[in-house]
């Protein structure tokens, strides 16, 4: 039994020392970020409303607002989403097996309150799948899956970029 309340008590003092050296949780905001980005726009004009839908969540997820562009201190428009995919294997009868699944973002940022921009910015992601012939319909559906988890990648990108935007020039 004492050993037990040993235990307990390491455990509790470990883990009050825990938010001491810094440790938090991935995506745990503090309120604000690190620039100050506060109100952001997103304004999409090529590329799926999933990216967008996503960019949106995660911006919100971490306490940035998502505002109209009026009233907000960036601007981010997603410029271009083009997703691709190229044969990795072929099985014996000379059919793909494999596939490279590709997805390249590019956008723009722009700071409204001064004359910083970040131009021209892009982001490529690739997932290994796996082409199963004997379920053409699972293998379609996995296949979106996959590309929605990258558009949820991209979009985590997206905003720890915009993130890293100093908060003066």
């Amino acid at each position: 039994m004492r050993s037990y309340r040993e235990f307990i008590l390491l455990m509790l003092i470990l883990s009050a020392m825990l938010p001491g050296c810094g440790f938090r949780l991935a995506g745990s905001g503090d309120g604000e970020s690190s620039s100050g980005l506060k109100t952001v726009s997103v304004h999409n004009t090529g590329s799926s409303h999933a990216l967008a839908h996503f960019t949106r969540e995660y911006l919100k997820s971490n306490r940035i607002d998502v505002v109209e562009p009026e009233q907000a201190v960036v601007q981010l428009e997603i410029l271009s989403e083009i997703t691709g995919k190229e044969v990795l294997t072929l099985d014996r009868d000379g059919k793909a097996r494999e596939f490279d699944l590709v997805l390249n973002i590019a956008f723009d940022v722009k700071r409204t309150d001064t004359d910083y921009s970040l131009t021209e910015q892009s982001i490529s992601l690739n997932r290994v799948f796996v082409f199963d012939k004997r379920d053409v319909l699972g293998s379609a559906e996995e296949e979106q899956q996959l590309l929605d988890e990258m558009r949820k990648d991209a979009a985590k990108l997206i905003v720890y970029r915009l993130r890293a935007i100093p908060l003066q020039d």
